[in-house]
């Protein structure tokens, strides 16, 4: 099930915000290799991105994961022990073996029917109709408006179930004549309020007595019959038919297992999604339920495992007390799950291993390639190896300075890579230094500042240059 992401992760072999906060210079630090607090300020307050420490942490982090991943490849460690690629690939792996429990557990769900399709269909499940639109332009005038609306009640007067698709080529909707006006199927809040209180207000097979109007314009509609829509329903029926199948189970396995929400969840949740690490080693309970409890490292280690272009992390930060109480009760449920996955023994078969693994192996070149930091290619300029941690820092930091000038393109390291060198690997990120970082970040940003309005030309554009006088000496 693509919405389950699920962990069996121990202890993980790094420390956060305490071997480095002994120097308060220092911001980060990942092997041998060290951020100081000036040259992230510095970042920061040249870049236009706010004054935050979540900011600053955010650039720590992706600094210390590019160093880390220099670090594996200096010490010629393609991460492929597999025992390091399968508590890398926690996430992939449990999803597999949630997947086949499911397969198992909902044989049936989509015949769960509440009644035929018909009668579902009648009483508005899904909806269907076909529409011919007279548009109104932003900003017409009342005079344009009263026309296009006694366009819209010209066509009303004409249009039977019987033409209506004919008298769609009458819309001013692209392609509206070529689908007859044909919407297709739509469910609740999908279309735009004041067209779905027209629809719904109209008996199945009915056209509108009146013209709806909505921002668009004005619509004649025709909510069309069952038997017009019956193929497409089906298999629409049949995803409803397990959506319900599945929040039944899932509601009847939270009550069995009387999970119960920590009073500070919300609070700590919204933390842990600004600072994953920071929860890494927090046994914590944001919840509990029978034989178990869901714990802040826990909770982190989900909130991390989800791709950056979901937005989970700066979602669930903005999001309202209601929505992180619900998220949470999902990662509850996805462990609840897991739990019953276990019982059943689903487990990921040797093909399945073996396809996750290769393509970690792969992921693990291409970002040595992508960063310039193979091992066969960690010389100096003569040619020899020399001090390949070494070197391999150097590179990730010339990397990095031309990252954040937007010099090269910005390399992507997949989430099982950054677990597999943060398991295996020492860093740390220090959250004295990042406050200090803002406070060095204002003074920087301050004087950038000072100097491109110093730079800018005055208003009225660049001064012209000084006519000069005339030449008396000749004649």
């Amino acid at each position: 099930m693509k919405s389950y992401r699920l962990s069996v992760l121990g202890a993980v072999a790094f420390a956060v915000a305490c071997g480095a906060a002994s120097n308060p210079d220092v911001a980060a630090k990942a092997g041998n290799q060290q951020l100081s607090v000036t040259r992230l300020a510095e970042i920061l307050g040249q870049s236009q991105a706010p004054l935050e420490k979540d900011v600053a942490r955010s650039i720590a982090e992706l600094w210390v994961n590019y160093q880390l991943v220099g670090l594996a490849a200096a010490k010629g460690d393609s991460l492929s022990d597999p025992k390091v690629m399968e508590a890398a690939l926690w996430s992939s792996i449990e999803n597999i073996r949630v997947k086949k429990f499911y397969d198992a557990v909902s044989k049936g769900w989509s015949d769960q029917a509440p009644g035929t399709d018909e009668q579902r269909y009648n009483s508005g499940e899904a909806f269907a109709a076909r529409h011919i639109l007279v548009k109104v332009d932003q900003g017409a005038t009342p005079e344009q408006k009263a026309a296009a609306k006694s366009k819209a009640e010209g066509i009303l007067k004409e249009a039977t179930p019987a033409n209506f698709a004919a008298l769609a080529a009458k819309s001013d909707e692209p392609n509206a004549k070529e689908r007859g006006g044909d919407l297709g199927l739509f469910g609740r809040g999908m279309m735009v309020p004041e067209f779905e209180k027209c629809v719904t207000a109209l008996k199945i097979g009915e056209i509108s007595k009146q013209v709806c109007e909505t921002s668009f314009g004005y619509h004649i509609i025709y909510r069309s019959p069952f038997q017009d829509v019956a193929e497409k329903f089906a298999p629409i029926a049949k995803q409803r038919n397990v959506a319900i199948a599945e929040s039944t189970y899932l509601a009847k396995l939270e009550a069995s297992n009387e999970v119960k929400l920590e009073g500070n969840a919300t609070v700590k949740a919204k933390a842990i999604a600004k600072n994953p690490l920071g929860y890494a080693k927090d046994n914590g309970a944001l919840a509990s339920f029978k034989g178990g409890k869901l714990t802040a490292a826990r909770f982190a280690d989900w909130v991390s495992a989800y791709p950056p272009s979901s937005q989970i992390r700066p979602q669930l930060v903005q999001a309202p007390d209601t929505l992180v109480e619900k998220f949470v009760k999902q990662i509850v449920r996805n462990e609840l799950v897991l739990k019953q996955a276990d019982s059943a023994k689903a487990m990921a078969d040797t093909a399945e291993m073996s396809n996750l693994f290769l393509n970690f192996k792969n992921a693990v070149s291409q970002v040595w390639s992508q960063l310039g930091i193979e091992p066969s290619k960690l010389v100096d300029s003569t040619g020899k190896a020399g001090d390949k941690e070494k070197l391999a820092g150097a590179r990730i930091e010339a990397f990095f300075g031309k990252l954040i000038k937007n010099e090269v393109p910005f390399v992507d390291i997949p989430y099982p890579v950054t677990r597999a060198v943060q398991q295996k690997y020492e860093f740390t990120i220090n959250e004295v230094g990042l406050d200090a970082v803002i406070e060095k970040a204002k003074t920087v940003r301050a004087t950038s500042d000072s100097l491109k309005a110093q730079q800018a030309p005055p208003p009225g554009g660049a001064p012209k240059p000084p006519t000069p006088a005339p030449d008396t000496t000749k004649k």
